[in-house]
């Protein structure tokens, strides 16, 4: 099979979905032609000289997207849309949630998609989707800080100057994390090392009991009801949201209400901001214009945070993919939705649209777009 691997065209958005040295591992045990467009690695420290060693073969935009099967860190954009191939296979994140042109395309066209971030994987930890969290809540952590510097981050609209970890005769900031997943505690375990008071609020709250980073990090763990979302935003200078759903919309646990017992001039970050954020108050923003204020704090929305560190993100995202890739392009999509590999596993989920039919109940409901269930997919396959 033919791939095509365009550059990603979302703001700020630098990762590439597949790495040379991974190309090099398609090309030699696939039997594929990969595509690359030109310089599609570039802001992640790839030249085309490198993809051309590894034996893919560098080609214009449009022939990238001209491929029967096509990679990519981020969905397309609606104007990439008319790119696409009918009938294609798309392996993507997606955020279909939230997407209605999307989700109208993929059906329109007869995609058969692949959602990498609703792989469950044979350890049910989402192991695609999984590295980019740990890199969403360590940056969250960052901006935090970040935002609460003396710095004119809006026009005429200062941040604090405050650093997180205090000093004599000042207290630690306290920083409040809503939500215990994989998002959650990287960006509280970060937050910890840089000096901050953390509390995590999170529904499931006992299996954060006795997970080491709680004791390690000196982590405070809470319940989600409406007397522990007002102790823990009292007084606090910051808030991550890190609630992670999968193919629906992130209910809402942090209301506007809620805000007004944060410190004036605090942060917000939602890294589920794609999928509608946790927080009443939040919106999707981009790198080139990150940031507003309302009810008096900062909010932080950009959907594609690990686009920021593109050379990181892209290695971590190419080699948590390449296995599914490698695993469909040898036993084809049937083989690939009952794969029960030791790596390569639980895959069902994957599978977001096919031929004229969304395969996410959910999704296709809200939207008003025929659906198939999956097992009825591979029945028919």
């Amino acid at each position: 099979m033919a791939i095509g691997l365009p550059k990603e065209s979302m703001d700020a958005e630098f990762r590439v979905a597949l790495v040379p040295e991974d190309v090099a591992v398609l090309v030699q045990n696939a039997n594929c032609q990969i595509f690359v467009e030109e310089n599609a690695g570039l802001n992640s420290g790839y030249t085309n000289q490198q993809y051309q060693q590894a034996g893919a073969q560098i080609v214009p935009t449009k022939q990238a997207w001209d491929q029967p099967m096509i990679l990519k860190c981020k969905e397309p954009l609606e104007h990439e849309y008319a790119l696409l191939k009918e009938g294609a296979t798309l392996f993507s994140y997606l955020d279909l949630a939230y997407n209605t042109s999307l989700a109208h395309m993929l059906v329109d066209k007869k995609i058969l998609s692949i959602c990498t971030e609703t792989i469950t994987g044979p350890k049910g930890n989402y192991p695609i989707l999984a590295p980019m969290s740990v890199v969403a809540g360590n940056l969250a952590a960052h901006f935090i800080q970040h935002y609460l510097l003396a710095l004119e981050h809006l026009p005429g609209v200062f941040g604090r100057g405050v650093l997180l970890r205090g000093l004599a005769g000042e207290p630690q900031a306290k920083v409040v994390v809503v939500g215990g997943g994989v998002v959650g505690l990287e960006a509280a375990r970060t937050l910890s090392v840089m000096g901050a008071r953390v509390v995590i609020l999170e529904l499931d709250f006992a299996k954060l009991q006795d997970h080491p980073y709680t004791h390690l990090y000196h982590l405070e763990v809470l319940g989600v009801n409406e007397t522990n979302i007002i102790y823990a935003l009292e007084g606090a200078l910051g808030l991550v949201g890190a609630v992670l759903q999968t193919a629906t919309a992130t209910p809402k646990v942090i209301l506007r209400r809620h805000l007004k017992h944060m410190q004036k001039r605090g942060v917000i970050v939602d890294v589920a901001c794609d999928l509608g954020g946790c927080i009443e108050s939040i919106h999707q923003t981009s790198t080139s214009a990150p940031i507003y204020l309302e009810e008096d704090l900062f909010h932080y929305g950009v959907p594609n945070m690990p686009g920021i560190v593109a050379k990181t993100s892209s290695i971590a995202y190419s080699h948590a993919s390449l296995p599914y890739v490698l695993y469909f392009l040898q036993h084809g999509l049937k083989g690939f939705l009952q794969a029960k590999d030791k790596v390569v596993a639980q895959t069902l989920g994957g599978l977001s649209a096919y031929q004229g039919y969304l395969t996410q109940e959910g999704i296709a409901r809200a939207f008003d777009l025929p659906y198939k269930d999956p097992q009825e997919v591979l029945a028919q396959l």
